[in-house]
């Protein structure tokens, strides 16, 4: 008896590979970075710390910490090459496919699978700061601004940015911002990567992979869709109506929901409270939305709740990313940025034990047919 074949649509619940990268605790809505709760990390470490996390699944020694800083910021400056690139590109393609492009530059020459490649990684991670920078500060009218070796990852990614060294408040709150999304498990991104690192492809050809993958909205473009759905509901006032409609619809709430968590996602939490530190010194622009933003996390849990769907990540962070002022079509940018930290960590682990991905599909089409000849086919 032939047994029936299960197909599993968007490998919802299989396991691909094995990590010791992160922990997503789904049922108690805690995550953990290689054993580390991501609250802690965020309260107490930094994101360069976090990258060396990443790497090594452990937090580094002082001297460690020190040479690991000189090769990251050493690593943040680019080449005449990349500049000129991101002038000639800038003004006319969106920032997530220039990274693509950028980062495929980077790895021009190089092979893959070496495993122990961790100064290519660590320049992966700083190349992609300055790249995001630099191209924002073109878009609008500057041009490159090196790195100073005396500011941190997020010092720098500001300062190159806007020519200005940034505020304590705001490195910090960009500092935070990317810890929460330097890792996340296997999403779309990530297996992108994977796959195209399984083939032995270079690990910056494998990072543009994960960039690409970022592009929907159904996955790193959620926090840009977020704050246009805020923007395009226009006041608190609205809000009831607008999430009737959308739900009778049947259409997407954006901020909600997520394929892991089945309760409040925690990485949200964290940012609700760093939030509400920053509530006096908000413009109107971003205590609008966060009113808006508030009404909708309240009146949509009404609705949403009962059916396990509840408010992620994405609904609050561009509340924090208008505050420090990034553009609203750079958050999913921003995302690439911090996520290349898991993209290098999980090539890396990955490329140990490395086996091609190469899944099966079930065939439901026509079973085999015999050629006709053009002209005796006389239609259906």
């Amino acid at each position: 008896m032939v047994q029936p074949i299960s197909v599993f649509k968007g490998l919802e619940g299989v396991y691909v590979t094995e990590s010791a990268l992160s922990l997503i605790d789904s049922e108690n809505g805690v995550l953990y970075y290689a054993g580390y709760d991501v609250k802690e990390l965020v309260e107490r470490s930094s994101f360069e710390e976090v990258v060396f996390l990443m790497l090594h699944q452990r937090l580094p020694t002082s001297s460690e910490f020190t040479e690991f800083l000189k090769l990251l910021r050493r690593s943040q400056e680019l080449e005449p090459i990349h500049i000129e690139t991101i002038r000639k590109y800038a003004g006319v393609t969106d920032i997530l496919s220039l990274l693509a492009m950028l980062i495929v530059l980077e790895g021009r020459g190089k092979i893959g699978g070496n495993s122990n490649d961790f100064n290519a990684a660590v320049n992966a991670v700083a190349k992609m700061g300055s790249f995001f920078s630099t191209i924002i500060r073109v878009r609008y009218g500057g041009d490159y601004i090196p790195p100073r070796r005396d500011l941190s990852f997020p010092e720098n990614l500001l300062y190159m940015m806007n020519g200005e060294v940034p505020s304590r408040e705001h490195a910090d709150v960009l500092d935070d911002l990317l810890i929460l999304h330097a890792e996340h498990g296997i999403p779309a991104s990530t297996f992108a990567s994977l796959v195209a690192a399984s083939t032995l492809s270079d690990l910056y050809s494998s990072i543009a992979a994960g960039i690409l993958a970022l592009k929907g909205p159904l996955h790193g473009g959620a926090s840009e869709a977020s704050y246009a759905q805020a923007l395009s509901i226009g006041s608190v006032e609205k809000v009831p109506e607008w999430v009737q409609l959308t739900l009778s619809e049947k259409k997407k709430i954006m901020g909600f929901g997520h394929r892991v968590y089945k309760i409040y996602d925690p990485r949200a939490t964290i940012v609700k409270n760093i939030i509400a530190r920053f509530m006096g010194s908000m413009n109107s622009e971003v205590k609008k939305v966060y009113e808006i933003t508030r009404a909708l996390e309240e009146y949509g849990e009404k609705y949403l709740a009962s059916r396990g769907i509840y408010p992620n990540v994405d609904l609050w962070t561009p509340i924090l990313y208008r505050m420090i002022g990034l553009p609203a079509d750079s958050f999913t940018a921003l995302f690439a940025v911090s996520r290349t930290a898991g993209w290098v960590a999980h090539i890396l682990e990955y490329w140990r034990e490395n086996k091609l991905i190469r899944p099966l599909h079930l065939y439901v089409g026509e079973r085999p047919r015999k050629y006709i000849p053009l002209e005796l086919r006389t239609g259906s």
